[in-house]
This record gives structure tokens, C-alpha cells and sequence, in this order.
């Protein structure tokens, strides 16, 4: 049983197939650069997270959640059960937050920009996932008042789940967090979210995720019920309308118990990018799926995990994403380190030079990297990466970004990483707010994350504070 080995597993397991697992750490190889020790542990950690016996379970049909969490006994705090199952759910999960409240706009946003023909066949699931009861009762008080109609017609259900859910799951009292430690938020994150899918698995045929600070495009259900309708004879795990974190991200219901499973067994080991990306693909979901229209929008402020108040990335079509830049980048005296393929020409630190040189790399595999290692520690703004030929997106990277600090050794190599944000359509671009996410950063990681027979990385580009000029 999973509530038997979740004690079991402290790291997290990337599986791949058969062969594919094979191809890949034969791969691995003898990197183009010498490598310090650091790296040769690095990799050599990377071997031990492979386990055989995980990916028999992680691939066994009837993965659940563990009993005691399927038959928990949730708080229905505001509304009822739909009395017959609907076509899809809208789940949200929601806590308090010093730093602002905006649950009750969000539900506004949903609500509005639909019209009584779309709302009759979802249910909106809010869970309050927090144990504080005051603040509990006061904000199912203020969702009764403002959304009554909503709650009657059996299109708004709030829920919570009991504390004893979380035990042994979380070993602090799941009411005190430091608010600016972002892997804290994305871990309780998780747990919140594993439970609130367990509730849903039975609602509807499908699960729609938001978070509880996004404001929505008009009609936002008629696109997805379009975009199902599209793929009904075609199979998919996961379907994006947003590029950052648990937001816009579509799955089907009877998926719900085995993702949530998921989510409770490595809820402390990825961030939730990362988690819905490994889970995709071992549901056989190589490539992701992404629905054209962008459709859900944070709010300024920060959402109850913080993650949007520590930096905010742009889609590539938006029109704040700036490619070619009015404000030239900073990019500070740095060398670049990949353990890709290097090929004469087309050099790793052309993706850092400003002119248009570029970066070209054949068999780009998951855990491969091209690192900026800073001569010395910056205070970043801004950090931009653009993959993928300029106009047809041809050879585009799929990946993520990572901020690195605690260089060590004469090579500078970074020990300590945070997540910044995750390539969309082969770019990213990323504005640090928070002081302590963009204080003192020595490298910025570039992670494959799906195999490419080419990639070009085109820039690399770095805006740092101009009082470390």
C-alpha cells in the first residue's frame, strides 16, 4: 500500500521505460569538460535515484491513494454534492495569507466571465486548507454572502480537510510558515492539492486546477470544453493554458487518485512544474499540450504560496515579453559550463555573448545543463532565456530555469538551487521581485527536461542590480 511506503521514499524517482532508461544513463558519459568532484557526485547521485521497484509501482494500474486518505471524512463547509456528475470540475486550494487575500476575486472572475449555459454542467471545489478556525469561519462567511446563488444552484462546493490528514505527512504544525520560503509553500502546496483531487475523482469526467489568486479569459470553459472535444479520440494525460505552476493545467477525473498518490509520495522533492511533468510522462505523455489561448492571469499580488510574489515569467505571445530588448542586458563576467555536446562553431558561451551567435547541441537528454557560473554573486532583476530559431521555433529546448548560490570549489560550481521557471515554447523570461530569490545569485542552471535530437540556445541574457555594477 502507498500509505506504507510514503515514509519509505526521501528522494524523489525519475522513471523512465525499458529501453529509454537504459539509453539514458549510458548516455550520461564522459562530459566535453573536465569535471571537478562535485559533478562526478552529482551524477553519480542521479544513478542511485533510479529504482526498479519504484517503477513497478509507480506503473502498476491500481496506484491509489493510500485508504486512510481516500476515505477520509471532509468538512463540507458551503454547499453540497451535486446530485449527478458533471462534465468538469474547477479545484482550487486556499490558506491564509499576511500579505493579502484574493480568493474571493478569483471566484468573482470564475463565476463572471461564464455564462448559465457554461455553469451548469461544472462545480467549482474550493479547498480551505487551513486549520485555523477563525479564520476558517470568516472566510466560508464571506463566501456564502457574496456567492449564495452560486452555492444553491450546486455550482460552488467548499470543503476542508481535517488536520488529521496531514499527520505524518507534515512535521510542523501546518498553520506557521516562513512566507518567503518558497519550498515550504510548494510542499504544503502539494498536500493540499493531493487531498483536494482525492475529494474530486468521482464529481466529473474531468479536473480543470487553477490556484487562488488568477483572474480568467471570457469564456474560458467554452474553450476547454472545445479543446476536449477536440482530443476525444486521441489520447493525453495533461493539457496547459498556463505556463507556471498548477494553474490552467486539465486532466481526466479518473486520473485524479493516481496523481494525487503521486503528489503525497514526492510532495517534498520537486516543485509542482516538475511533479505534473514526470507524471505526464509516465502516463505516457512525452510532449506537453498546450491550449493556444492563454486563459488564466495572476493578480499582482502574491497567491496564497507566494510563488508568484517571488518572481513572474511571461508567455512568449504576451505582449510584456520583450525578445528583442530596448534595455541591453547586463550578463556579468560568468563561465559556462554544459555537459552537452559541444560542436566547433557553436560554442556554449555564444548563448551568453550578446551578438547573434548561438549555442547548437545534438541529443539534448533529460538532467543535461548549460550553467552560467558568475565570476562573482549578482542581485538579479531579470533573467531571459531564448531557445528555438527566431521565427519558426524550430530545435526549441524544453526546460526549466534554475537560480543557483553556495559556489564552491575553484570551479564555482553552485550546491544550492531554487526553481525560477519553466520554458514555454522553448523560452522564458522572468522578473525577480522578491530581494531574497535574486540576492547574491552565482549561477543560472538551463535543465533539459525532455529529450531533443537538436537544440539551439540563441541568448542567455542577465539584468542585475545597478549597484553591483
Amino acid at each position: 500500500m502507498l500509505g506504507i511506503m510514503l515514509r519509505s521514499f526521501k528522494h524523489y524517482t525519475i522513471i523512465l521505460a525499458g529501453a529509454g532508461l537504459l539509453w539514458f544513463l549510458i548516455s550520461l558519459g564522459t562530459p566535453k569538460i573536465n569535471e571537478d568532484i562535485y559533478l562526478l557526485e552529482t551524477k553519480r547521485s542521479m544513478h542511485q535515484k533510479f529504482s526498479s521497484k519504484s517503477e513497478k509501482y509507480l506503473r502498476e494500474n491500481s496506484y491509489n491513494v493510500p485508504s486512510r486518505v481516500s476515505h477520509l471524512t471532509y468538512q463540507y463547509l458551503a454547499g453540497a454534492l451535486p446530485l449527478k456528475k458533471k462534465i468538469l470540475t474547477v479545484g482550487l486550494s486556499s490558506m491564509q495569507n499576511p500579505t493579502g487575500r484574493y480568493l474571493m476575486s478569483t471566484l468573482r472572475s470564475v463565476f463572471r466571465v461564464s455564462s448559465k449555459n457554461e455553469l451548469k454542467d461544472i462545480t467549482v471545489l474550493v479547498h480551505l486548507a487551513d486549520s485555523d478556525p477563525d479564520w476558517l469561519n470568516e472566510t466560508v462567511s464571506i463566501i456564502a454572502s457574496h456567492f449564495t446563488p452560486q452555492i444553491l444552484q450546486g455550482q460552488l462546493l467548499v470543503i476542508h480537510a481535517p488536520s488529521a490528514a496531514y499527520q505524518h505527512l507534515w512535521d510542523q504544525p501546518y498553520t506557521v510558515f516562513n512566507f518567503s520560503d518558497i519550498k515550504t509553500f510548494q510542499s504544503k502546496q502539494m498536500l493540499d492539492y493531493a487531498f483536494l483531487m482525492s475529494f474530486a475523482a468521482n464529481l466529473s469526467d474531468y479536473f480543470l486546477m487553477i490556484e487562488d489568486n488568477i483572474w480568467c479569459a471570457h469564456h474560458f470553459l467554452t474553450t476547454i470544453q472545445q479543446e476536449i472535444e477536440a482530443r476525444k479520440d486521441k489520447p493525453w494525460t495533461i493539457i496547459e493554458s498556463a505556463n507556471h505552476g498548477l494553474v490552467g493545467k486539465l486532466c481526466h477525473s479518473r486520473d485524479l487518485p493516481k496523481l494525487a498518490g503521486f503528489l503525497l509520495l514526492f510532495y517534498q522533492d520537486e516543485s509542482p512544474d516538475l511533479l505534473l511533468f514526470h507524471f505526464r510522462s509516465l502516463q505516457g505523455q512525452q510532449d506537453p499540450i498546450h491550449i493556444s489561448t492563454f486563459l488564466f492571469y495572476h493578480f499582482d499580488s502574491s497567491s496564497s504560496f507566494l510563488t508568484h510574489d517571488l518572481y513572474t515569467c511571461e508567455k512568449p505571445d504576451s505582449e510584456k515579453f520583450q525578445e528583442h530588448n530596448f534595455d541591453i542586458p547586463d550578463n556579468p563576467l560568468a563561465f559556462i559550463y554544459t555537459d552537452m555536446q559541444t560542436l566547433q562553431n557553436y560554442l556554449p558561451q555564444n548563448a551568453y555573448s550578446l551578438d547573434e551567435t548561438f549555442f547548437l547541441t545534438p541529443d539534448a537528454l533529460p538532467g543535461h545543463q548549460l550553467t552560467v557560473i558568475l565570476d562573482k554573486g549578482s542581485n538579479m532583476i531579470r533573467v531571459q532565456v531564448l531557445t528555438g530559431t527566431a521565427v519558426e521555433k524550430l530545435q526549441s529546448l524544453e526546460g526549466k530555469v534554475e537560480l543557483g548560490s553556495n559556489p564552491t570549489g575553484e570551479s564555482k560550481h553552485c550546491t544550492k538551487y531554487i526553481f525560477l521557471g519553466q520554458l514555454w515554447d522553448g523560452q522564458l523570461d522572468c522578473r525577480v521581485k522578491h530581494r531574497q530569490t535574486g540576492h547574491n545569485v552565482s549561477c543560472v542552471r538551463l535543465v533539459v527536461t525532455s529529450p531533443k535530437p537538436w537544440v539551439m540556445v540563441r541568448h542567455i541574457n542577465i539584468w542585475v542590480s545597478h549597484e553591483d555594477l
